[in-house]
């Protein structure tokens, strides 16, 4: 009986370590193949029919060196930076007080709500793009910053109201109303006092938008793609349109990656905090 049991354990403990390792090489496997071909040579790959080596011949940095010697190149990620930059901005502003609201007031049917603004990002961007860009064009907001960022700002501003409010809840009402006892106004209330306490969840739902917006194609092309405003997404399209070597793509999809795992990696203490806001009261 004792064996069998032990026996079971280790069958249990071999199917995690299985499935642990699988989820590794799922996310390892992809970021190699991407990292070997930013820094392949040619001869690397064009094998001329034989087998693509697991590691380049000669490993070299040139395509960073042409990409970095590209002047188009430091504008597309400004660009890029601007529009992430201001989308976090934009949805914050206005995703923060509506988050506070929704979470400190009985509305009525307040849960149906959110599951109906979370729903909305169930639907494919493209679906929605050809109308929003439409309106857009009639509003003269295409081709400029602040149309892609009014997009962009369309769809992340669920996330952030789903995850303001689970930042928000746990929040104690007696704090308010200390401090109100104290003569805090509102306004002292939410800046000095509770915006402090939520800005784990607040700063995770910054990151995401952040994320969203830095890797967005589909709007970004409708809005943007035949005007003079170019993103690192837009970018590794136009390359892609007179057919490449792999590995110039591989380096441009590698700037494109880079800084978004180095992002998370610095604050994933921060995404951490926002997925577990509110599970727990």
């Amino acid at each position: 009986m004792h064996a069998r049991v032990l026996f079971f354990k280790n069958v249990k403990k071999s199917i995690w370590l299985l499935a642990i390792l699988s989820v590794v090489l799922m996310v390892a496997v992809p970021l190699f193949l991407l990292f070997k071909y930013a820094v392949s040579d040619i001869s690397s790959i064009n094998t001329g029919g034989k087998p693509i080596p697991i590691w380049p011949h000669q490993p070299t940095l040139q395509n960073f060196m042409y990409l970095f010697s590209d002047g188009q190149f430091y504008k597309v990620i400004l660009n890029s930076l601007i529009i992430a930059s201001s989308t976090v901005g934009l949805s914050m502003v206005l995703g923060v007080p509506a988050a506070y609201v929704l979470s400190r007031h009985n509305i009525p049917l307040k849960r149906a709500l959110l599951l109906g603004l979370i729903s909305v990002r169930l639907f494919p961007d493209i679906a929605s793009v050809i109308p929003i860009t439409e309106f857009f064009i009639h509003m003269n907001a295409h081709n400029t910053y602040w149309g892609v960022v009014m997009a962009h700002t369309l769809l992340s501003l669920p996330y952030v109201i789903f995850i303001g409010v689970s930042a928000f809840e746990p929040i104690p009402v007696d704090l308010e109303q200390q401090a109100m006892v104290m003569g805090a106004n509102q306004f002292q209330i939410f800046f000095l006092i509770l915006l402090p306490l939520a800005i784990p969840g607040l700063i995770a739902a910054g990151i995401y938008t952040f994320l969203l917006s830095w890797d967005e194609f589909i709007f970004s092309y409708f809005l943007l793609g035949l005007g003079k405003i170019s993103t690192l997404t837009l970018y590794l399209k136009q390359k892609l349109a007179y057919s490449p070597p792999q590995n110039l793509l591989a380096t441009i999809s590698v700037c494109l990656s880079l800084p978004v795992i180095i992002f998370s990696l610095l604050l994933q203490k921060y995404m951490q905090a926002g997925i577990t806001t509110g599970a727990v009261k």
